[in-house]
């Protein structure tokens, strides 16, 4: 045998074997935003400039929706709704065939905003089974051939803009934060292999949330926690909760992200004084809208068309985007005659700045109300309101409409980067993801901007899909995997 042979039979028996004994690492991004929800794949290197003829491996269409792609060995999942029904799509990884399309069974579709679908929930697995989530039905559980292997009816929970939490995988259990305006609230778990009820929380104090929980693993233990209303707090895998800290704002979007040693949590309600809202003062409403001079406002002083920007990097008519000076007499109206005073408007403002924008930086091993011992610091400027923040090298970043990036020193909250521009407006609702040292974030009209992570803003690259993308691009095998609003892509060398 020639050396060149001997070479080759050697390199022949590695891949036999490897075949034989599934060596080679699975492919894996398994829940909303990958690994316990980082965001993160460094060991990845997806194309940085790419597009509708630039480096697509293939381009699916698909229904709409705003879940994520999830991504295992060769297959991709995602949920949509497709001609009133709410569906689970198998797809096959190297090509985008779908493979298979199960219909919930659904009787009837919950409202929802109309920034929102009924399919916001991103699926989950474990390897064996998909895990499906609408708020219109409940769970449902398939195999990889799309196969129905359990179904879970849970009810509806009441929610302002419609359901958008996703189920995540630990311990051999399905776990789903299940926080709507209602004592209702729980945090439950069902056996991954049969459904079945394994554990279920009550979460009574802990109103609407969209977040979605993240496990924090600390001394051989894992803790699931979840950003709820006013509070953050961790169970242990029984459910039992074992901390908690106060003082986030209400109706939290944003999933928690881990990194030196501590666990930030973040929520945006009323701005900050760094991005504040335009809220009139009472001195211009009533040299402006009142009437008959009585120094009080009346519902029917105020013109229709007046009202709120609540994001001002967002075009006026985007739904969502303005709120009437109607609602908001309503919602300061302490008395509810329809009539506003000074007073009533100055408590309104008080409640405001209660409310403001807040990130928390907290240290692990908290037991029962930990916000005075844990809490490391807090800070309000920059922060996303639909995006979750990303923990990457040494560094917590945040992406906010309008296109702007802002990232902390974990361990002081000092600001490195300062509302940077990334040269692409619009909407941003899909979270950033990162790998080789780079970081992807997308915004409502089809951009995708790749910046270096660094202390300086070096963008790379504005890649433009020509589709609005709300769903967070999945990251696996050097691919990236975007879904846009009418399709699924596939991008890698």
């Amino acid at each position: 045998m020639t050396p060149s042979t001997r070479v080759f039979a050697v390199l022949g028996f590695v891949v036999a074997l490897t075949e034989l004994f599934g060596a080679r690492s699975s492919v894996e991004w398994a829940r909303f935003r990958g690994p316990n929800g980082s965001g993160i794949a460094d060991d990845n290197k997806p194309p940085i400039t790419f597009g509708p003829s630039e480096k697509r491996l293939w381009k699916t269409a698909v229904p709409r929706g705003h879940s994520s792609p999830i991504v295992w060995n060769d297959h991709i999942f995602i949920t949509a709704i497709d001609d009133g029904a709410l569906v689970t799509l198998g797809l096959r990884r190297k090509d985008g065939t779908v493979l298979w399309r199960r219909v919930a069974p659904t009787n009837t579709i919950e409202p929802v905003h109309p920034f929102n679908y009924p399919a916001a929930a991103t699926p989950a697995t474990d390897g064996e089974r998909v895990y499906a989530y609408f708020g219109s039905y409940g769970l449902l559980a398939y195999d990889f051939s799309g196969n129905e292997v359990w179904r879970h009816a849970l009810p509806l929970l009441p929610m302002l803009y419609g359901t958008a939490t996703s189920p995540i995988v630990f311990d051999g259990k399905v776990i789903l934060q299940r926080d709507g305006n209602s004592t209702e609230s729980e945090l439950l778990a069902l056996n991954a292999k049969t459904g079945d009820v394994a554990w279920r929380t009550p979460r009574p104090l802990l109103r609407d949330s969209w977040s979605t929980p993240v496990i924090w693993s600390q001394n051989g233990r894992g803790e699931i926690v979840t950003v709820g209303t006013n509070r953050v707090v961790a169970y242990t895998g029984d459910g039992v909760e074992r901390w908690w800290v106060s003082g986030l704002t209400q109706q939290p979007i944003n999933l928690a992200v881990t990194g030196s040693d501590l666990l930030f949590a973040s929520a945006t309600y009323t701005g900050s004084p760094t991005d504040p809202l335009d809220i009139p003062k009472w001195e211009a409403m009533i040299d402006t809208y009142d009437a008959d001079k009585d120094g009080r406002l009346a519902l029917g002083e105020l013109s229709k068309d007046a009202g709120i920007l609540l994001r001002k990097e967002v075009p006026k008519e985007t739904p969502g985007n303005f709120m009437p000076l109607t609602r908001v007499l309503r919602l300061a109206d302490a008395s509810k005659d329809d009539i506003l005073t000074k007073a009533e408007w100055e408590e309104f403002l008080g409640w405001v700045r209660a409310n403001e924008d807040k990130v928390l930086a907290i240290r692990p091993g908290g037991v029962g109300d930990s916000t005075k011992g844990h809490v490391a610091w807090t800070a309000n400027r920059g922060l996303s309101e639909i995006p979750s923040p990303l923990f990457y090298r040494g560094r917590l970043y945040f992406v906010r409409s309008g296109g702007m990036v802002t990232s902390y020193a974990p361990e002081t909250g000092k600001v490195i980067l300062d509302r940077q521009r990334l040269g692409a407006l619009g909407q941003y609702v899909a979270s950033p993801v990162a790998a080789d040292g780079r970081i992807y974030v997308a915004n409502e009209l089809g951009t995708v901007v790749v910046f270096r992570a660094a202390d300086t803003l070096d963008v790379l690259a504005r890649n433009d899909l020509q589709e609005s993308i709300t769903a967070t691009p999945a990251i696996a095998d050097n691919k990236l995997y975007v879904r846009t609003a009418g399709h699924l892509w596939a991008f890698g060398e």
